[in-house]
């Protein structure tokens, strides 16, 4: 296996998603972005929305 890894420390604050493929840390801005329609939901990998989606369903019914 084998995976792109890039240096995001000064891309701070970020979030730890634990998605079906590995853990993926995104930058908060990147998903505020997504979230505005300013960049496309498909920077995001398919397991990274199913996890993202999930969890806040988990919240919003609970």
């Amino acid at each position: 296996m084998t995976a792109d890894i890039h240096d995001i420390a000064d891309q701070r604050p970020h979030l730890t998603v634990t998605a079906d493929d590995g853990v993926h840390v995104l930058p908060c801005d990147l998903v505020c972005s997504v979230i505005a329609g300013d960049k496309l939901s498909a920077i995001l990998t398919e397991p990274v929305l199913r996890r993202i989606i999930k969890e806040w369903f988990q919240r919003v019914t609970a």
